[in-house]
């Protein structure tokens, strides 16, 4: 086995992870943003955010960036349009995350939960958990494209 399927294997685990974590981050904790009292929001929202790094954060950009090489790093058997794919994802959720995402979190602690600041972190999230999706299933099938039989 040579890097290029050690790198989509790593990978491929690394994407499905945060596929998951993008969906139960859209599902479960962004909404419960709404239940935490107001006046409590901020401290909830501090403790919140020091929780989620090692989680989320530190695996989260790393495997991004990988998902946009992977276009350069993929193995012989997997088509370029499944890599440009995986890569498409990868820089969607980057995007999203350092544009948008990180600046509303920023405000969020600030200002507390506000309609602005909130709704374009949802919307950056939909982004995120759409690319990492997108991703993810394309890291599973250039899996099956370069182990499976020949």
């Amino acid at each position: 086995m040579d890097f290029s399927h050690v790198y989509l294997l790593v990978l491929t685990v690394a994407g499905v992870y945060m596929a998951a974590i993008a969906l139960m981050t859209t599902q479960v904790s962004y909404p419960l943003y709404a239940a935490v009292p107001r006046e409590a929001f901020i401290g909830y929202h501090e403790r919140y955010n020091r929780r989620i790094r090692p989680v989320i954060v530190t695996p989260g950009l790393p495997t991004f960036v990988a998902c946009a090489g992977f276009a350069f790093l993929r193995p012989d058997a997997v088509p370029v349009w499944l890599a440009l794919l995986v890569a498409a994802g990868g820089l969607a959720a980057l995007l999203a995350t350092a544009t948008a995402a990180i600046p509303s979190h920023l405000r969020l602690r600030r200002e507390g939960l506000t309609a602005r600041p909130y709704r374009t972190l949802r919307t950056a999230d939909a982004i995120r958990t759409t690319g990492c999706l997108l991703s993810a299933a394309a890291l599973i099938a250039a899996l099956l494209n370069a182990f499976g039989p020949r």
